[in-house]
């Protein structure tokens, strides 16, 4: 066993090599196989890639990352449950160390912590030099893109999250502005000091007044028809028609399995997605 300490800031103690382990989020397990891992129970989601699938075809799911089911968890008996930090996972702590079962949670809000993640699991794997490899392969081709972005003027921006009806800004404290904020753009929602959190209410007045120049919209129902509404909706509406944004027709979908939440090892696929969007380049090949 070892002790470490979680992104709560829960002190728990955990097997060095274990070897049941149940994941409760997309990214941490991209990344957990990534490194060479395995585990017994996978969450359900419409964001997996077709490589991990596969890898996971006959792993039992134990509900969405908003949906755990504890019954499940319990049941396949694991010695590890690893999550990311949000209510429906930190939630089960309690219910999990009645059953003896430690739980993990990960901070993922950063590119770093995609790198600490993959050193980490690595440990746990006992597949350090896969970790640091992967690691290191992940470092490189950030360090590649924040160069270019050094060369470039960052345009004034705006992350709208959620679908008709529901729309909110994303902050730089979320993980799509910290993106955003990392490839030099300069985000709207950030100027106002009294909003606070990641994502904070859309006022049609404040974008008026700040009139960013670059419009990105994050959906967690990626529906072609419903992004085409939207920017129907936007290019017909009297409010937004003296937007730059608008007028220039730079308004760019972004998925949410990219961009929603830190995928995991994608991350360098929303890097290059988004240094695309935002000064109309390629990142060249590696």
């Amino acid at each position: 066993m070892r002790t470490v300490v979680d992104a709560t800031g829960t002190e728990i103690q955990i097997p060095t090599h274990p070897k049941r382990v149940v994941i409760l989020n997309i990214a941490n397990l991209d990344m957990y196989y990534a490194v060479g891992g395995k585990v017994v129970g996978k969450p359900k989601s419409s964001y997996y890639s077709k490589d991990l699938m596969a890898a996971t075809a006959d792993v039992p799911s134990i509900g969405g990352l908003h949906s755990p089911s504890v019954e499940a968890i319990i049941g396949m008996h694991p010695d590890l449950v690893i999550g990311v930090n949000v209510p429906f996972n930190t939630n089960l702590r309690e219910m999990l160390s009645q059953a003896n079962i430690p739980l993990y949670i990960n901070n993922l809000n950063t590119y770093e912590d995609v790198v600490d993640t993959l050193r980490f699991f690595g440990e746990l794997t006992g597949h350090e030099d896969v970790a640091n490899v992967t690691a290191k392969r992940a470092e490189d081709h950030y360090n590649k893109v924040v160069a270019l972005t050094k060369e470039e003027t960052g345009p004034q921006s705006l992350i709208i999250f959620g679908s008709p009806g529901s729309f909110s800004m994303a902050t730089n404290t979320s993980f799509s502005g910290n993106l955003l904020k990392t490839l030099g753009g300069h985000n709207i929602a950030d100027r106002d000091s009294s909003l606070a959190g990641d994502y904070v209410p859309l006022s049609m007045e404040y974008i008026i007044k700040e009139n960013p120049e670059v419009i990105f919209f994050i959906s967690m129902t990626p529906k072609p028809d419903s992004i085409e509404t939207f920017k129907r909706d936007m290019l017909e509406s009297s409010a937004w028609q003296d937007i730059s944004a608008v007028k220039t027709g730079r308004i760019y979908y972004l998925s949410g399995g990219l961009f929603a939440l830190n995928p995991g090892t994608p991350i360098n696929e929303a890097l290059d997605i988004m240094y695309k969007d935002l000064y109309g380049k390629e990142v060249p090949n590696d």
